[in-house]
């Protein structure tokens, strides 16, 4: 298999230092750090994507000034001193495993809410981003002096860790973009204007860098292909920058990517979920390319080895970006080097891994619970004395219980009572948004067959079946099952109520469905995506928005797509009644009631209820047991795969 990844799996020199594939993971800020400094969490994170096999990994980006932090306590205060020692042993461990590891060094500009340390924001001019709504403090002279002399001792601390060099982030309207860009800086001084005035800035941390570093080690840029917002920086724009970088500016490889935080709309579709393209910024980078004669890197939904290859083999990058991958799998690498492509775990774009990031927490991934807890996963080998597992029900939880568990070397039944496996993901992967989730379901099975677990489906168990195989161990991960509301329906009325299951299994054509969400999540309103192309969707929520509990990151294409196929949108309404083709609704605040009329069908969705199962007769036996996912408490897909993974890490212990 590996030969089919010829270039990808090949070298590239990038400055003075040679990377051994051509395989990325860009910078993201995993959010394990505390104090502003490296620990142990944030080093078995990075090191398990080292000992995976990336070439170069690059941190997210680091403070270079006590202005300019990603904010909310997250991230490396890169100009303490104090990182050195951390640096260190983050060297040592990618180092012993054959990677590189470059610090992204970015100052935040006005893109990033930091009001907790009682200062304003700071930029070229006084620009609001639409994100933060902001007015920032236009920055002096002295002051733009003082953060260029903050890359120079945050890179001088990058050197003294013994790292392989620095990304300055000139992207996402940081600083050293907005400098650039005639949307973020109107400057009349000798910082602002003219092309050459502009660059002034960039140029200026460019050589503090290099300075810093020396010539043995790299000092790239990331920047984008393009801001794609009125008045920001075009494509033109951004080859005729990367022609003039190549020629005045000592830096070894352009990264490129998409957007400005100052535009709400750029800042989310950079961060692309699926069913966004795969690759959709390769045509960027490819420009720039064409440009400049420096290296340069690609990323944008490049999940598949095989797409890195294409992208490589024709010429339009010379490293392509593989992060979300590596946060589904940081094996990737090494299984296609081991010939087992198809073990790789695939990132399906669920994008949970940037709902947290940019909600200020630690990293996750929908079905890769090892994410930030590599030391506690870490030993994978079977133990010795094997135990026999029964685990009841197939949804995520119960997938994953079976997977872990016999990869710890158990002998494992799983009974599921659907035709299907994957439980709730199955519902959610037959929605048009949600249909890569169907490769998470085939990924499982295949690790089960691998595993030799015994699956029996289309069989709800009972107590007689489990203790047929008389096993020393159950996990019950039965699930739930939506609750349902169908007594609101008056006698003489002509509407039909399904529940959100029975809606996602029909097919209508030319009729008016209402949706009354009160999940507040991707649940609902899955359920009526088949739907939009066809018919007349209407979505109500006594929530302040639709779809509410969704991230930003995720919301956007659901609003993109909902309304642009006339689905009407109606927050802040309640149900009230039904008359005999139309509903009564009452808007939340002022009261008001009004009708909306000829509907066919009806759908209320308020979450899931716990799916009863087999405990109290399992506690009757005495025989051990845990309950793991949405049969404790319906949750979150990636709650019920942790634990899953933790009841199978358990086992020895409970027996």
């Amino acid at each position: 298999m590996s030969k089919d990844f010829k270039i990808l799996l090949s070298p590239i020199k990038i400055g003075k230092k040679t990377i051994k594939n051509r395989v990325l993971v860009t910078a993201h800020v995993p959010g394990f750090e505390t104090g502003g400094l490296v620990n142990g969490r944030y080093i078995a994170y990075q090191e398990a994507r080292a000992r995976g096999g990336a070439g170069l990994q690059i941190s997210g980006s680091c403070a270079v000034h006590k202005t300019g932090s990603v904010g909310r306590g997250r991230g490396i205060d890169c100009y303490n001193p104090k990182v050195v020692e951390g640096f260190k042993r983050l060297s040592h461990n990618i180092h012993k495993n054959g990677g590189r590891f470059l610090i992204q060094l970015g100052h935040a500009a006005a893109t990033v809410n930091d009001q907790d340390t009682n200062r304003p924001l700071i930029a070229p001019s006084d620009v609001q981003s639409q994100m933060i709504k902001e007015t920032p403090e236009v920055m002096s002279r002295a002051l733009i002096e003082e953060v260029v002399d903050g890359h120079y001792r945050s890179a001088c601390n990058v050197k003294a860790g013994e790292l392989d060099g620095v990304e300055i982030l000139g992207a996402f309207g940081f600083l050293v973009a907005a400098f650039m860009s005639p949307l973020t800086n109107n400057r009349e001084d000798e910082y602002g204007g003219s092309f050459e005035n502009r660059m002034r800035f960039p140029l200026s941390v460019i050589s503090a860098v290099r300075a810093a570093v020396g010539s043995n080690l790299i000092v790239g840029l990331r920047l984008p292909g393009e801001e794609g917002v009125p008045g920001g920086l075009s494509k033109d724009d951004m080859k005729t920058i990367a022609s003039y970088l190549s020629k005045h500016a000592e830096i070894d490889y352009l990264n490129v990517i998409y957007g400005t935080n100052y535009n709400r709309l750029s800042r989310m579709e950079h961060w692309p979920p699926t069913p966004a393209p795969h690759g959709l910024f390769v045509s960027l980078a490819g420009g720039i390319k064409d440009s400049s004669k420096l290296p340069v890197f690609t990323t944008g939904r490049i999940t598949s080895p095989i797409l890195a290859e294409k992208i490589l083999q024709g010429q339009q990058a010379d490293m392509v970006g593989m992060t979300r991958a590596h946060i589904a799998d940081p094996d990737l690498v090494q299984k296609i080097e081991l010939g087992q492509y198809e073990d790789i775990r695939p990132c399906v774009g669920a994008n949970l891994c940037i709902s947290q990031a940019t909600e200020a927490k630690p990293l996750k991934c929908l079905y890769n619970p090892e994410v930030g807890f590599e030391d506690e996963f870490e030993e994978k080998k079977p133990f010795k004395n094997h135990k026999t597992v029964v685990v009841i029900g197939g949804g995520p939880a119960g997938l994953e219980a079976a997977r872990k568990s016999a990869e710890l070397g158990h002998k494992v039944v799983l009974f599921d009572s659907n035709e299907e496996l994957g439980g709730q993901l199955s519902y959610w992967s037959r929605s048009p948004l949600y249909k890569e989730f169907k490769k998470i379901t085939s990924w499982f099975e295949l690790q089960l067959q691998k595993l030799q677990v015994r699956v029996i489906k289309e069989k709800k168990a009972k107590l007689n079946d489990i203790m047929n195989i008389n096993p020393q161990f159950v996990i019950l991960a039965s699930g739930s099952i939506p609750k349902e509301k169908l007594n609101e329906c008056e006698n003489d009325s002509l509407i039909s109520i399904l529940s959100n299951i029975q809606l996602i299994e029909k097919d209508f054509e030319n009729k008016h469905i209402v949706l009354f969400d009160e999940g507040g999540g991707r649940g609902g309103l899955s359920a009526v995506d088949h739907l939009i192309e066809k018919n007349r969707v209407t979505i109500i929520s006594t929530d302040y928005s639709i779809g509410e509990l969704i991230n930003p990151n995720l919301r956007t294409p659901i609003y993109k797509r909902y309304l642009s196929k006339g689905v009407n949108f109606r927050p802040q309404e309640r149900f009230k009644r039904l008359e005999q083709s139309s509903i009564i609704v009452e808007n939340i605040f002022s009261l008001k009631q009004d009708e909306i009329m000829s509907v066919d069908y009806l759908t209320f969705w308020e979450g899931n209820k716990v799916s009863a199962g087999l405990s109290e007769d399992l506690k009757r036996l005495g025989l051990p047991f845990t309950m793991v996912g949405d049969c404790r408490a319906p949750r979150n897909v990636h709650v019920a795969i942790a634990e899953g993974a933790l009841a199978a890490k358990k086992i020895g212990e409970k027996i």
